[in-house]
């Protein structure tokens, strides 16, 4: 909690504004979209594998969001196994 100078009230700090991460530092204007795809295809090249993975995280969070925990983590992948007797036909016997 940070005081405002003007009232001397209490004021949240989950209120702050903060720029997103998507927000465009550049602007790129190509004459075909054969460039386009040229320096896209530079831009994916020059990529290392952690922002690879950064990327690839990300884009996992956005398509499976409704299965992370509030806590933005996801849960643990548990598989219960139950051992059970072998089938033994009645008919055999």
């Amino acid at each position: 909690m940070t005081k405002n100078e003007k009232n001397s009230e209490p004021q949240s700090d989950q209120n702050k504004a903060e720029e997103p991460e998507t927000a465009f530092k550049t602007v790129h204007i190509f004459d075909s979209f054969e460039d386009e795809a040229e320096y896209n295809a530079k831009q994916r090249a020059a990529m290392s594998y952690g922002e690879r993975m950064q990327n690839i995280e990300k884009l996992r969070k956005r398509v499976f969001h409704q299965y992370l925990l509030p806590n933005g983590k996801w849960p643990s992948i548990s598989k219960t196994f139950k051992i059970m007797d072998p089938y033994v036909s009645e008919i055999g016997k």
